[in-house]
């Protein structure tokens, strides 16, 4: 064996050595506490049960508020619903970015 290929081997254990230990471990997170925080929303609204007849012109009122709430609540769960994803979106765009900084950052 020459100079040379003993000098390359024992590089190659150092690596190993180096990596062994890593390449077992399970990625973990950086994100604090319990992790990415789910959607501040509340529930998404019920569709209001339509009755089988409307007998009354009061049970038709009834009826069209219900659905009047249920749409302006479901107008606004849908808003929010938006911002939550856009939000996602661009705190995705911020890690990836720290990402591949951190790559940089070890590859110079």
């Amino acid at each position: 064996m020459t100079t040379s290929m003993k000098r390359a081997a024992r590089m190659l254990l150092a690596v190993l050595a180096i990596a062994a230990p890593c390449a077992g471990a399970a990625a973990g997170s950086n994100l604090p506490g319990e992790g990415y925080p789910a959607p501040a929303c509340g529930e998404k609204p019920q569709v209001p049960e339509r009755p089988e007849t409307f007998d009354t012109e009061a049970a038709v009122a009834d009826y069209n508020a219900k659905v009047e709430i249920y749409n302006t609540t479901m107008e606004r769960f849908v808003t929010c619903m938006k911002q939550y994803v856009a939000n996602a979106a661009e705190d995705l765009r911020r890690i990836r970015a720290l990402a591949r900084e951190a790559v940089e950052q070890a590859n110079q």
